[in-house]
């Protein structure tokens, strides 16, 4: 029975039963704090537990899960490949293009399993979106764009308050694409080969972080056009994710925040549809928090990630797909910070 490890004990408890009901065992944590490691210990049963991330690499474990913050996404699950260990990291996967060369390099050169857990290509309407293209109902997709907004300004002017400053704080929004992206790209089956991005900031003071939102437009290598919105300081409810996908024959999209969710859809091959039709197909997840939507798409993508260990096939999501997810919103970061210039992605 494979042996399973988690890094990061906010976001990173979600995966403790997804494991158990994949048929691997969970037997070490790993946090900064002893007091959150010895509570995650006593919920969950179990016994190894450490607040050295090297120490734990050293148990006896064959799977990592990097459920720590991003900036230490890739150091953290570079140390765990070439210690021996499969790695199923959380979102996005870098926090820059030279720790993207250097995880791709490690995946390379270790040939262990790495899987960037992007929970929202396992969403219900992702999946029934997918067999719609597959099945050419909307042709060939020429455009697509979708949409991240969390208000999350209380948090940050509780830190502002206490003194601190988080990873959150300094993050740029539009490196937390993965969200939006990552199911774009799944559908068209492409890449994004080069980014324009333009950002809005200081509006919220005393928020000071590197935007209030951020926008990316991108060109793919089969050439579409993709556009991201992601945004946390602004003033909107509830929080949200946006898809929309136009192809020559018909279109999709999801409905806004606030009301139930749905899909509206175009489709050419039907007559006298003079409308949107509205199809009740949801994302599936059960809570929408600070650490990511929650639900049954965890314990799909892992148990994927598991039967790809056990039967040595390739993850769905591999290295090559996790930097096509997060590479762009760096790249897209790049030119917003210099006016617009376009950056071709790696």
């Amino acid at each position: 029975m494979l042996k399973a490890g988690i890094a990061g004990l906010k976001r990173g408890k979600v995966y403790v039963d997804c494991f158990r009901e994949a048929g691997a065992e969970v037997t070490a944590f790993c946090a900064t704090h002893e007091e959150v490691v010895r509570q995650a210990g006593e919920e969950f049963g179990v016994s190894n537990l450490y607040t050295q991330y090297e120490e734990f690499l050293k148990s006896d474990i064959d799977i990592v899960i990097v459920a720590t913050p991003l900036p230490v996404h890739a150091e953290q699950s570079i140390a765990a490949l070439r210690s021996g260990k499969h790695v199923l990291s959380e979102v996005p996967p870098v926090n820059s293009l030279e720790e993207g060369l250097a995880l791709r390099k490690a995946v390379k050169e270790t040939k262990k399993k790495f899987m960037l857990a992007q929970n929202t290509c396992y969403w219900d309407h992702i999946q029934a979106w997918k067999r719609m293209i597959d099945d050419d109902r909307i042709g060939k997709v020429i455009y697509a764009e979708a949409e991240y907004i969390a208000d999350a300004r209380a948090s940050k002017l509780a830190a502002i308050r206490k003194g601190e400053t988080t990873w959150r704080s300094n993050l740029p929004p539009i490196y937390y694409c993965t969200h939006s992206l990552g199911p774009l790209l799944y559908l068209m089956k492409d890449r994004c080969i080069r980014a324009q991005g333009f950002l809005t900031k200081g509006n919220f003071p005393p928020i000071n972080t590197p935007a209030d939102m951020e926008v990316g437009i991108f060109r793919t290598e089969k050439g579409a056009v993709i556009k991201i919105l992601t945004g946390f300081t602004l003033a909107r409810r509830p929080a949200f994710h946006y898809y929309s996908v136009y192809g020559t024959k018909g279109c999709l999209e999801t409905n806004r925040g606030g009301e139930q969710e749905k899909t509206l859809a175009y489709f050419d091959d039907i007559p006298h549809l003079e409308g949107m039709a509205s199809l009740p197909l949801s994302a599936g997840y059960t809570d929408m928090s600070a650490y990511g939507a929650i639900g049954e798409t965890e314990h799909l993508l892992v148990k994927d990630f598991v039967e790809a260990i056990e039967q040595d096939k390739p993850v769905p999501i591999g290295v090559e797909e996790a930097l096509s997810y997060g590479l762009p919103g760096i790249c897209a970061h790049q030119s917003a910070m210099n006016d617009g210039e376009v950056v071709e992605i790696p």
